[in-house]
């Protein structure tokens, strides 16, 4: 996945997480379940980002 998919991703799953959040409450399940995905989204953004960080050296 590229480096722009990646960030578009994010930015729905922040913006999905907002608006469950106004929705239904911090203390929501689904509130819950959408912070991890987006949690996963930066995870994964981050170890690829080092990954290519990496592969300057």
């Amino acid at each position: 996945m590229g480096n722009d998919e990646h960030k578009h991703k994010i930015e729905q799953a922040r913006q999905e997480l907002n608006r469950l959040a106004l929705e239904y409450g911090m203390q929501d399940d689904r509130v819950l379940r959408q912070s991890v995905k987006l949690d996963a989204l930066l995870n994964e953004y981050s170890d690829c980002s080092a990954e290519k960080d990496d592969s300057l050296y």
